[in-house]
This record gives C-alpha cells, structure tokens and sequence, in this order.
C-alpha cells in the first residue's frame, strides 16, 4: 500500500501539470467539439434534404411511366367494354376503369405537390449548404487555432501523458476508481498536509492523525472534511522531485 499512497501522489501531481497544460488551451477544445458537433449537424441536414431531393426526382421518373402504363391499360380496358357479353363483365371492367382512373389522378396529385415540395427543398438546402460551409470554415480556423496551440504544448502534453499511463498501469484498480470518483469533486484529489492542515481545504488535521500517517504508510487517509485523500508533506516533496524528472 506504501507504494500505491506514493502512486495516487504522482497520479495528482501529474494531473496537476496536465491541467495546467490544458488550462493554456483555454477554451478551445470546447469550442472545437461544439463545432464538430454544428458541423455533423448541419451535414446531417444537407443529407437529409438530398435524400428527400432524390426521393422526388425519383418519384417523377417513375410516376411517369406508371401513368403512361395506367393510359394503355385505361384504353385496352375502354376496347373490351364494347366486347363484354353481359351486363356483369361490363360492371367489372368500369369498376377497375374507375380503380385506375383514381389511382392516376392521385398520382398526378403526388407529383404536382412533389414538384412544389422540391422548389421549397431547394431553397432549404442551399440555406443548409450554406450553414454547412460557414461553420466547417469556422471549425477549421479554430482546428489551425488549437494546432498551433498545442503544437507549442505538444512534447510536455505527450510527456505527462505517458507518465500518468506507467503509474495507472501499476495502480490498484480500487485506488484508481476511488481517486477519479474524488476528481468529479475537487481538481486534486490527492494532497499534502502543510502546517498540520489539508492544503485542499485548510482544515485542521489532528497532529494523533499526522503521526499515523507517518508510522502507518500502508493506509490511505482522507481529509474528513472535503473528503481529499491525504499524504505527508515529506511523501509529496518526494513526489514532485520524481515528477519534476520524470522519474515515475
């Protein structure tokens, strides 16, 4: 447990330096994902009324040839009206004249409202065109924005990154999910007692409780107060030495 108090130390002091890192960025990233987001959005809408485009431009290819099908066969069934030979194949052959008669009128229907609803489509999506060109314009500004930024950070970012996988890796899974559960609640979730109080939140720490913490290394302590997990000043001096050198 020594070894892990010390781990979950290094963990804090690494995501210390990571936060600050990321804090230089500002903004950015956010800003960056909320872009990406307007961006897909936006794409979506784009595809969205090209699919219903389509759907139309379809609709009217086909329409028309099944209207030209339904003529000839109004005109075939009109030619076997005059060759029936009772009053019942004659009924039956108006009735499925009048099927297809209305059939057609609706389809005629489809396609003038579809002709409408395309004109209206069009203007939707060189509106959607347009929303979808400014923002990827706006996205890439702030994509070269962040590059250049973390361009600068890059080699400190990819350093602290690959430390805080080595001490993850030989971190107990408990501690770990025991100090991000913290993390939700304070930026350092780990930190060293000064002056015989938590530096998280000032409170004062009993010295009985500071001796343990000395004698007992194979226990975690936490602040009872902000719930911070604590470690000796000597143990974060050690600490931020190995940080500092990468040594961890």
């Amino acid at each position: 447990m020594n070894e892990q108090i010390t781990l979950l130390a290094q963990l804090a002091a690494i995501d210390m330096r990571l936060d600050e890192l990321h804090d230089e960025l500002g903004d950015l990233p956010r800003e960056v994902k909320a872009l990406e987001l307007a961006v897909r959005d936006r794409l979506s809408a784009v595809e969205a009324t090209k699919a219903k485009i389509d759907e139309i431009e379809q609709l009217r290819g086909t329409g028309h040839v099944t209207m030209q099908e339904m003529h000839d066969k109004e005109v075939k069934l009109a030619d076997q009206q005059f060759q029936v030979k009772n009053n019942r194949e004659f009924d039956a052959i108006t009735k499925e004249l009048e099927h297809i008669k209305q059939e057609r009128s609706t389809l005629e229907d489809r396609i003038r409202t579809a002709s409408v609803s395309e004109e209206n489509l069009q203007a939707t999506l060189d509106r959607s065109q347009a929303e979808y060109d400014e923002a990827k314009g706006r996205l890439q500004d702030k994509v070269a924005e962040l590059e250049q930024l973390t361009g600068e950070s890059n080699v400190e970012l990819k350093k602290y990154i690959a430390m805080r996988l080595r001490v993850i890796a030989k971190l107990d899974d408990t501690l770990e999910a025991e100090y991000e559960r913290i993390r939700t609640f304070h930026r350092e979730a780990t930190v060293p007692i000064k002056r015989d109080s938590c530096s998280g939140c000032y409170s004062a720490i009993p010295s009985q409780r500071i001796m343990e913490m000395k004698h007992n290394r194979d226990r975690m302590y936490t602040c009872e107060n902000c719930g911070r997990i604590l470690v000796t000043e000597d143990v974060a001096i050690e600490t931020e030495n190995a940080v500092e050198e990468g040594n961890v």
